[in-house]
């Protein structure tokens, strides 16, 4: 994930902060068992899709302020920032989405995982910790191979999705009810 932070000196209160993100889903192969995908959103528990990796980041270099409130010395920090490091999160136990596919060629087939559960998907399979690594090297670009649904044109859809006049809530509905191919990408801002 291409990550950049920027503050806005000309906000109507007079400071923010400002993130442009790209990258892809992280693929993970487990030999044997089958493949499943960390998107680079998390499924809140209000039901939203939201931005995981923005202030992950910031937590996991150790900086407190939020986007809107970095300092100097926080840019200095993710200027100065390189190699690899343990996740932290608000919690410690957030994970970005994770989901896998029954036939990855038909993206209707899309199911969440629990990551807390991974070994009821992938028997003998569980989490230990994420980490993340601070690098220059260019964003992967695998996914559209791996997935070739993800090139469809913009506006078409590939998820399953409600039929019209159906009332249901959006936080009841499951997530690939809910995930489109941009989540998929980050927010695609690049």
């Amino acid at each position: 994930m291409e990550v950049h932070y920027a503050r806005v000196t000309n906000s109507l209160i007079g400071a923010g902060g400002a993130t442009r993100l790209y990258g892809e889903a992280l693929i993970a192969d487990i030999p044997g068992k089958g493949t499943f995908y960390l998107l680079p959103v998390k499924h809140e528990k209000q039901g939203v899709l939201s931005q995981f990796w923005e202030t992950a980041i910031l937590l996991t270099l150790g900086i407190k302020s939020s986007i809107g409130m970095l300092k100097t010395e926080d840019f200095e920090t993710m200027r100065k920032a390189s190699g690899w490091m343990r996740l932290k999160t608000f919690s410690g136990s957030e994970y970005p989405a994770m989901i896998s596919f029954h036939d990855e060629s038909k993206p209707k087939t899309i199911f969440e995982i629990d990551p807390r559960r991974l070994d009821k998907v992938f028997p003998g399979v569980r989490i230990t910790g994420l980490e993340i690594q601070i690098t220059d090297e260019p964003v992967s670009t695998v996914l559209r191979d791996r997935l070739p649904w993800l090139n469809t044109p913009v506006g078409q859809e590939v998820f399953e999705r409600d039929p019209p006049g159906k009332q249901r809530s959006y936080r009841d509905r499951p997530l690939g009810f809910k995930v489109t191919k941009a989540h998929f990408f980050g927010d695609g801002s690049r």
